[in-house]
């Protein structure tokens, strides 16, 4: 009986990834994807920014640098202990500037010092963006590229009326789990308790799927209704009536790169050594149907 590996070694034994020794580049906790798991990557973030598009919403390129007071709007904390947050070195780069940890910051601050008008409502953004977080963990669970300091997110973000909120957070949820279906991905939505949310969250879902090669479940996707927390600091409205009313913000993850890529391909690994492509992202990877061992990059050895 074929018992699945982890994706670590998949992608070792098929030469597709390199996250060791690495310190001439980008240090610990980063990773080079080689040939066909690039390819990969970016056929996920096509499919999903299609599918997106097909749902009106409207992509954005965004910036990667940002304000400590944009930052510190959509409720990150700055300069603590606990900060995951990657500052730029005042003296080279300027004054309180930091590396984005998500799109939705960006997308927000695209949004700061708005009025809508309420039958423009709801507005759903979506961008593609580099994430930085400096978070590390010892966890187990969260070996190899799990967790990681650098990644690709597609991300969602929708500015709507207060009362529409609720109904908009479980669009968000609907939307993730059409796109994580057709990856033949087994997966459970969580209702996150009040204690696991963060200081914007009024309500979180949290979607994890089962991977198979790390026997156990992993968090791959997440959803929150943040109510008016991020537009009152932001200073977001919409007009209705003749008023001024603060909008509600939520944002969902459509597509986080490398924990997709681990579900994936432990998830579709064949016991002759090939990787199956979900039949939804094969137009995206030149109608390939399979990921075989990579012969076009040698294996990198560390000289000193």
């Amino acid at each position: 009986m074929h018992k699945p590996l982890e994706f670590s070694k998949i992608t070792e034994l098929l030469n597709l990834m390199r996250t060791d020794k690495l310190g001439n580049t980008c240090g610990n906790k980063s990773y080079y994807y080689f040939g066909a798991l690039a390819e990969l990557e970016e056929a996920l973030i096509k499919y999903t920014v299609s599918t997106l598009i097909g749902k009106d919403f409207l992509l954005i390129s965004v910036p990667d640098i940002l304000p400590r007071n944009l930052l510190e709007g959509c409720g990150m904390t700055i300069n603590t202990d606990r900060t995951q947050i990657y500052s730029l070195d005042p003296y080279h780069h300027g004054h309180d500037m930091y590396l984005s940890g998500t799109s939705e910051m960006s997308l927000a601050g695209l949004l700061s010092n708005s009025v809508h008008s309420a039958e423009k409502l709801p507005l759903k953004l979506a961008a593609v963006s580099r994430c930085y977080r400096a978070e590390t963990s010892n966890v187990v669970e969260e070996r190899g590229t799990y967790r990681v300091h650098q990644f690709t997110k597609v991300e969602m973000f929708v500015i709507t009326k207060p009362q529409e909120s609720d109904e908009m957070l479980e669009y968000i949820r609907n939307v993730q789990q059409e796109l994580f279906t057709p990856l033949g991905l087994h997966m459970k939505v969580l209702d996150m308790p009040p204690h696991e949310l963060g200081a914007p969250a009024y309500r979180k879902y949290d979607i994890e799927v089962w991977m198979p090669g790390r026997n156990s479940y992993g968090e791959i996707s997440s959803c929150s209704n943040c109510t008016d927390y991020q537009s009152r600091r932001l200073h977001i409205k919409y007009t209705e009536n003749n008023q001024d009313n603060y909008v509600h913000t939520l944002n969902g993850t459509a597509c986080a790169i490398p924990r997709m890529l681990i579900a994936l391909l432990e998830t579709h690994q064949d016991p002759k050594g090939k990787i199956v492509i979900p039949k939804v992202l094969q137009p995206f990877i030149n109608g390939n149907t399979f990921i075989g061992k990579n012969t076009q990059v040698p294996k990198l050895k560390l000289r000193k």
